[in-house]
């Protein structure tokens, strides 16, 4: 498996988020929430520049390892999260994860010591899988690999089981990142919350002091995914948030506060009123497309269906192929 970074921009500014050791680290605690997690030498935390997503999957989501060890015995841990942004639950995640374990354990065990690998006390690392959901819908999946096999239930312990935890970013709000450790993870979930533009910049805005005391680290990492989502809302007129965030006239910052959250209102109201003409449209096309194909059935003569449902000629000899 290579290490090729992914084109999606939701993957780029959570890539971004979780390359940050503390950031990760506070994610592991205040979201897994597992007793081992006390246990993680912190020092030890290191990032793995290594993808394993299945090929047909790298348009799709883009994934996050990093390796550890635990104070009291030493022993190595990967944690290994996917990071899910598909609009529709993915049934197969125990299976998908379970191909990404094995990938994990295998490069471990290829890079291991010849020598240590034949010793009766060989142990392979733990691997925690985790997903890292940002989906509008709830997560209904099996988080068992067990509940995929038929016949789980009779089988038991005989079938190869484990089970994932999925941290769902838009059940975060003000009052469940209230105590987390890391200032930026609590500013990106709640980002990841926000339904529109207008939203992130009242986010931005309710937590300004919170932002201007991040390190020049985390602040390059919050600048990334505001630009980002000015893209992805696909704001006419890019605000720079980044330098109203760090702006010091408070009467200035904000009136420009004022005119994001605005234009941000305004581009929703735009996008709705369009979605619904669109829907319109569509609604008049598959009403045409029907009254076409009645015609056609009766074998009506193509300039007739053309004049009556104003439709192409085109449209309609493909629609007559396919019937």
């Amino acid at each position: 498996m290579g290490n090729k970074t992914t084109d999606n921009p939701h993957d780029t500014r959570l890539k971004e988020l979780f390359g940050n050791k503390e950031a990760f680290l506070s994610f592991l605690r205040d979201c897994v929430k597992a007793a081992w997690v006390e246990d993680i030498d912190p020092n030890s935390l290191k990032p793995i520049p290594k993808s394993f997503v299945l090929q047909d999957f790298r348009k799709k989501e883009a994934d996050i390892l990093y390796e550890a060890k635990l104070k009291s015995g030493g022993e190595t841990i990967f944690f290994y999260v996917l990071l899910e942004n598909q609009s529709r639950v993915d049934y197969r995640m125990a299976y998908r994860l379970l191909l990404y374990i094995v990938e994990i354990l295998r490069d471990w065990y290829n890079h291991a010591d010849e020598k240590e690998r034949q010793r009766k006390n060989f142990k392979f690392p733990a691997v925690v899988p985790l997903v890292f959901h940002t989906g509008r819908g709830k997560w209904t999946a099996a988080t068992s690999l067990r509940e995929m096999f038929s016949g789980h239930r009779r089988f038991g312990d005989s079938l190869l089981n484990f089970k994932y935890t999925v941290v769902d970013a838009k059940s975060y709000d003000e009052e469940s990142v209230k105590g987390f450790e890391s200032k930026l993870l609590k500013i990106m979930m709640l980002i990841e919350h926000s339904q529109d533009f207008a939203e992130v910049a009242k986010t931005a805005k309710r937590h300004q002091r919170e932002i201007r005391g991040l390190n020049d680290e985390e602040k390059r990492i919050l600048g990334v995914a505001l630009d980002i989502l000015s893209e992805l809302y696909a704001v006419d007129k890019k605000p720079d948030l980044k330098e109203i965030l760090y702006e010091k006239n408070a009467g200035r910052v904000d009136g420009m506060f004022a005119d994001v959250i605005a234009n941000g209102k305004k581009l929703v109201k735009k996008s709705r009123a369009e979605g619904r003409a669109e829907g319109r449209v569509e609604g008049e096309k598959s009403k045409a497309i029907k009254m076409a194909a009645k015609m056609l059935s009766k074998n009506k003569p193509i300039d007739e269906i053309v004049e009556f449902t104003e439709l192409t000629i085109e449209e309609i000899e493909e629609l007559k192929n396919k019937m």
